[in-house]
């Protein structure tokens, strides 16, 4: 993407803990401008951007570490700058979130480097639907279910 000016939507579909994989920010650290990154292609099952040691351990030093949680069906927001990650849940407690990235569509990613079932690619504007679209969509859903 052209420009860094994309904005992170995080719902928690299940309740995160701060020990059941829960996403990691570093506060204050998208005021750094892009970071150089590499691509970790050997430890993730997709392309991870991932940043140095050093710089990670700078602006832990500069922002200190926080660990947002919630409850199903809570929401966090955040800017693509924003340095973030999480481990892996080894805990018996689901920690499912779906995460949605909103960008102008004049500044669509040029280059995708995550595959469609991960990063969507379709980036044409999001065209409103009627104000009573969901309780249609319930009706018809719970007609053909009778």
């Amino acid at each position: 993407m052209p420009e860094p000016r994309a904005m992170n939507i995080s719902i928690f579909l299940d309740e995160v803990f701060p020990y059941n994989g829960a996403l990691m920010l570093i506060p204050q650290s998208h005021k750094q401008g892009v970071l150089a990154a590499e691509h970790d292609k050997t430890t993730t099952s997709y392309p991870l951007w991932t940043l140095d040691e050093p710089t990670v351990q700078r602006l832990y030093d500069q922002g200190g570490l926080v660990v947002p949680t919630g409850k199903a069906g809570g929401m966090l927001l955040f800017h693509g700058n924003l340095v973030h990650g999480s481990a892996g849940n080894i805990t018996p407690l689901p920690r499912k979130i779906v995460y949605l990235t909103l960008n102008a569509v004049s500044n669509y990613i040029r280059k995708p480097t995550r595959k469609e079932w991960i990063a969507h690619q379709d980036f044409r504007p999001i065209e409103p639907c009627a104000d009573d679209a969901l309780i249609q969509f319930a009706r018809r859903y719970k007609q053909a279910a009778e």
